[in-house]
């Protein structure tokens, strides 16, 4: 894949089109931040809004990391993110925040999330529920299976414990996390290893399941680049990346995203 570096610029040059086509520009869109807790609690600050997730091995519920849900005309989208801020104001603007910051890339992809599915581009942009994120890692493995065979070693950035439990079990498969409190650890008998050794993973591995939550991180462009280097094939995943990857044409695999908030 050529031109990785520019990821950023490409995906807003292919939003900016979209935006233009459609007219859309000038159209307001509403972002919130979604935060650990239960249905019906009073928020502990007034730009969050509380939802329930089952297991507490997930970044998202123990508060590492939060969803950012964009609202744009009846449709909705989320990015997840470490530096959540709420946000009012039109498509166009949302366009031309800077990538400087992951608050600023979250509104950006939340947004873009939000469009993607108002336009029928993707099949929503809201993050799944209850028991998919267990469910989402058998279908990962049948996915890889299909496309890679059973033989293969498989790298997946980002520790999400429904994917690694399923993918241990069934290929040779190497884990990275940014979270200090997953490093060193082993989940599912799968070694859990730092980020740091992300060039390294994907160099051994036949194809690489990079977290879409790296967009918003930063880390995306520099992922991509290294599985060009090392000829690895990408899978991205999760509902941060999904307008992102219709954009840009990049494979992508969430098969328990949903349209309704």
């Amino acid at each position: 894949m050529s031109g990785v570096s520019d990821v950023y610029a490409r995906v807003r040059e292919e939003f900016e089109k979209l935006v233009r086509n459609h007219q859309i520009g000038g159209e307001p869109v509403y972002c919130e931040v979604l935060a650990k807790g239960f249905v019906g609690k009073a928020p502990a600050r007034d730009d969050m809004v509380y939802f329930e997730m089952p297991s507490s091995d997930y970044a998202l519920v123990r508060g590492k990391e939060v969803l950012l849900r964009c609202r744009f005309r009846d449709a909705w989208g989320d990015a997840f993110t470490d530096e959540p801020k709420r946000y009012r104001g039109t498509v166009e603007e949302v366009i031309r925040l800077p990538f400087t910051s992951s608050s600023a890339r979250a509104v950006f992809f939340a947004t873009l999330n939000a469009v993607c599915s108002s336009l029928g581009l993707v099949s929503g942009g809201v993050h799944c529920k209850e028991g998919d994120p267990e469910r989402c890692g058998e279908k990962l493995v049948e996915h890889l299976r299909a496309q890679f065979g059973k033989e293969v070693t498989v790298a997946h950035i980002g520790y999400q414990p429904g994917h690694v439990g399923a993918l241990g079990k069934s290929f040779k498969t190497l884990v990275t996390d940014l979270d200090p409190e997953n490093i060193g650890k082993v989940k599912s008998g799968v070694p859990i290893l730092d980020g740091g050794e992300n060039e390294s993973v994907i160099q051994k591995a036949d194809v690489v399941c990079i977290t879409g939550s790296a967009l918003v991180n930063g880390t995306f462009p520099e992922l991509l680049e290294w599985a060009r280097r090392y000829s690895t094939a990408v899978l991205v995943y999760g509902v941060s990346a999904i307008g992102a990857c219709r954009l840009l044409n990049l494979p992508f695999f969430c098969p328990y995203v949903r349209k309704s908030a």
